[in-house]
């Protein structure tokens, strides 16, 4: 079955790859993360080149289709932005419909009223936003898939042995 995923800002500024990590199925990028992008791309660190990053796969992909309306990926999937400002009245009167996570948060809430039960997940890098989203019964995870290792012995201690005959 396909799933939608929605992928928060810091997703994104982590991996600018990671749209081409969630193969067939649908990606929804928030009007609002593509505003916080837009505010990271002039840092002159890793987060800065991100951002320009994923700011140049949007614009190959706008060159495809309407990214309003989705457009295909290259490894399966779509991709599609979507306005945020319009789903703040799915929130609960706790959380600051403007805020960008809430409004992140509000997009799914809304994705999953719409869904006709398709599987709506949000995808975070921040336990906060993923506790919220538990809190308002949203499925939400963690963005691992650029973690390479499995478990700790995997990992190289630092020691070899090697026997060199003279």
């Amino acid at each position: 079955m396909k799933k939608i995923y929605v992928l928060d800002t810091n997703v994104l500024l982590h991996d600018p790859n990671a749209i081409f990590s969630f193969e067939d199925n649908e990606i929804v990028i928030p009007l609002t993360v593509i505003e916080e992008i837009d505010g990271q791309k002039r840092r002159q660190d890793e987060v800065g080149r991100h951002a320009r990053l994923i700011a140049h796969h949007f614009d190959d992909l706008r060159a495809t289709g309407k990214l309003s309306e989705g457009v295909a990926l290259k490894y399966g999937g779509t991709l599609r932005v979507v306005l945020t400002h319009e789903s703040t009245a799915h929130l609960p009167e706790d959380l600051d419909p403007h805020k960008a996570d809430n409004q992140v948060i509000a997009l799914t809430l809304q994705l999953k009223a719409d869904s006709n039960g398709t599987p709506v997940i949000l995808v975070s890098k921040d336990i906060n936003v993923r506790v919220k989203a538990d809190a308002l019964n949203l499925q939400a995870q963690d963005y691992e898939t650029d973690k390479m290792v499995l478990n700790e012995e995997d990992l190289y201690d630092g020691m070899t042995t090697l026997t060199v005959s003279p």
